[in-house]
Parts: C-alpha cells; structure tokens; sequence
C-alpha cells in the first residue's frame, strides 16, 4: 500500500491518496485534489454529492461511481473493498504507521467501529470511522467539536484524535443501555437523566449556529439525496419523495410556528440520543450508577424534546410512564436546580411527547434515502437487497402517519400550561 501526496493544507495536514499495491484506490483525502501516478479526475466529471469527499473515503463508499485510473489501469469505486480500507483510514486517524491490531466492534449506516491496539502494552482504543450517511449531515469544520467538549465535561470519552474520516478515544468497559431500563430501572433513569441535563447546559460551539436546530438540515439533505440518486423509483408506492417532502413541510411549519411562541427550547443536543447510544460503565455489582455518552457525530443545537423522546420511544407494551415522567422530573431537577413543580414537568413532558412523531418521520426519511441509495448505502448487510431496509421504511412511515396528531395536541397542551394564546 502506498501514498501519493499532492498538497499541504496547512496544520502539517497533506491531502493524499491511498492506494494498494495493486494500484487500486483505497482512500483518498478530497477528490477534487487526489492524484497519483497515472490518475487523474476528468475535468467534466460532475461535482459529488455531499456524501462524498469529505476528507479520506474508502472506494467502496464513493455513491457516483467515480472511476479512478491508477497503474495504467481503470478501476471503478465499487462494494467489497477488502478490510485493508478500513485499515487505511484508522492509520489516518490516529496519523500512525506503527503496527496495530484492530477488530471491527460495530457496522452501522452512520460509522463503523474499530478497537485498535498497539503493542507493546498500549491501553486499547476506540476508532470510528464516519459513513457517507453520517458525512451527509454533519460539516466538516463541526466534526468532533462536540466530542471533545462531552470529554472535558466528563460526560463522554477521552477524546485522542479527531480528523474529516474519523475520530479516536478512550475505550469505555460497561455495556450500552437497552430500552428496558430506561423503563424499569430507576437508579439508570435518573443516572441518565443527570447526564442528559448536564449535557444539554453545554454551550453550543461556535462552530454551529445555536440559534438553527439541526433537525431540518438533516432531513432537506436526505430529501435532497435521495432526490438526486438514480434509484429513486426504489420507493414503495406507499412511500413516495412527494409524501415525505409534504410531510416535512408540515411538520416543520407546526414546529416553527410554537418556536416563534417561546414554546420550544432548542439546547445542545445529541441527535441521536437512543438508549444504545450512552454506556452503563459503573459494572451491574455497583450500587452507584454511573453512565456515560457516546456517537456524538450528530450532536449539535437541536429541540431538546426531539433528544428526550428518542430516548423513550419504544414500544407501548414496554414503555413505563412512571419512569418516563420520574425521568423528566430528575432531568428538570437537574437543569434548574430546583425541585420541580408537577406543572413544571408537565410542561417539559408534552414538549417532549410532541416530538414523538418527527422521531418515526426522521427515520422515515432516513431509509428512504437507504432504499434509494441500495447497495451504496454503506450500511450492515446492505449488499443482500433492499427487502429489509423497505420494511423499516414503511414501518416508521406508518408510524409516523398514526401519530402526527400528536404534534398539534400537545402544542395545545403547552400553550394551555404556559398561559399562551392560541
């Protein structure tokens, strides 16, 4: 495997391809800038996706098809790169060409997950790599920001590395929450409730604009993506660009109204705050429970309810309203300092319940633009067809279209709690 350098964008960071011995492009560092002996990008080739170049990506990421001439020989960015990719792209993260162990953790649309180690003796260490799905909603200048800001907070892990491809950090023991105990477990309830309230009081980094919740970038992007790929048709006819597009202007029309009436807090959010996404690192013996956060690649200004009810989301067979409201009372405690007042956590519960259908719309979206992108997707087990990632898609669509009232109903719940007009 080899580099081929080609400029110095200041900070000592070169931009560069990667290719393997067989003269194949495995990683590259912005298209607009990689070659390498005998490559070249055409001058008409059409500018990529958002999903693309952005920093280092794997060949088989790359969603045009962009065909890239190495060794004399034409080689088109297609799925299946061997592991040596991802190999790569860990070496670039942590900017080190010792040697090193890795076993893959997890693969998800959003990352994937390596723990790395170097011998001799080093503590192991956590390596996520960013998919084209999650480069898609995030920007490059606000990638890691918050990471870093949770890891000096104490409210995540230590942070090692952070580059466009990835990011580096400690390795927590423990285990990730599952639904269940949020819902029946009151020591993890109020753990996580502390958590999410002191992680919510951070300041937004100046990278972002605190005023503009991320919410609506995400979903336009999508729209936008899967408006733009060849696959479109892939869509159930149940599910079509046109339902999604109204939809999110509806729902967005709604919410924006009860921002404009002071009825929404817009805090520093997660993104994507489901119970898989915080560690239990205390052990289960401990009597003090202690939690932590992880996957912060979407977090940014966000409605703090849409953070709240991804965490509870579940279903109605599992989900405890005693917990779920014990949960807000120690999350109010938490963020005012104060013992909270039943009206005062009735007032954040119905902030909190509105969101529940933009949480089944985002999703909605989301594997749309899955179906859409079909294989290219990046996604686990995204090569063995699209059935699946169908099914999710009308599954969180009809969901969503079973509870969009919701959002008008506890609107009105907050205007009547809060003393607004109408």
């Amino acid at each position: 495997m080899f580099a081929a350098p080609t400029k110095v964008l200041g900070a000592n960071r070169s931009l560069h391809c990667v290719f393997d011995n067989g003269g194949a492009l495995v990683a590259r560092r912005c298209c607009h800038c990689c070659k390498a002996p005998g490559q070249e990008r055409p001058r008409d080739a059409p500018p990529p996706l958002p999903l693309s170049c952005r920093g280092a990506r794997p060949a088989r990421r790359l969603l045009q098809g962009f065909t890239c001439r190495a060794a004399g020989k034409d080689r088109s960015a297609v799925a299946g790169v061997a592991s040596g990719a991802d190999e790569a792209l860990v070496r670039l993260v942590l900017g080190d060409e010792t040697e090193l162990t890795m076993q893959e953790l997890s693969r998800g649309f959003c990352n994937s997950v390596h723990l790395v180690t170097r011998p001799p003796g080093d503590e192991a260490i956590v390596v996520k790599l960013y998919s084209d799905l999650s480069l898609l909603r995030t920007e490059p200048n606000q990638r890691g920001v918050i990471d870093r800001s949770a890891s000096e907070a104490g409210l995540g892990p230590l942070v090692l590395a952070s580059v466009d491809e990835g990011i580096a950090h400690s390795f927590f023991q423990g285990r990730v929450l599952e639904e269940d105990d949020l819902h029946t477990r009151a020591d993890v309830g109020e753990a996580v409730a502390r958590l999410v309230a002191d992680f919510h009081s951070l300041q937004v980094p100046p990278e972002f604009d605190a005023n503009k919740p991320l919410l609506w970038k995400w979903l336009e992007r999508m729209l936008d993506a899967i408006s733009a790929s060849n696959n479109v048709d892939a869509l159930p006819d149940s599910v079509s660009l046109q339902a999604l597009r109204r939809e999110v202007d509806r729902m967005a029309a709604a919410v924006r109204s009860a921002e404009e009436l002071g009825l929404l807090q817009t805090v520093l959010g997660h993104g994507d705050l489901k119970p898989t996404n915080i560690m239990l690192v205390s052990g289960e013996s401990n009597p003090t429970v202690e939690v932590k956060l992880i996957d912060l690649e979407l977090a940014g200004p966000n409605y703090r309810g849409f953070d709240l009810m991804k965490l509870f989301r579940t279903n109605s067979q599992t989900f405890s309203d005693e917990r779920f409201t014990a949960f807000l009372s120690e999350y109010c405690k938490a963020t005012t300092g104060l013992i909270c007042s039943e009206s005062m956590v009735s007032e954040i519960k119905a902030e909190t319940q509105l969101f529940e259908p933009l949480t089944w719309l985002e999703a909605a979206v989301f594997f749309a633009l899955v179906v859409s992108l079909g294989p290219n997707s990046g996604g686990p087990g995204a090569s063995g067809g699209s059935s699946r990632w169908v099914e999710l898609l009308e599954d969180r669509w009809e969901k969503y279209l079973a509870q969009r009232w919701m959002v008008e109903h506890h609107l009105g719940d907050l205007r009547r709690l809060r003393g607004r007009a109408n």
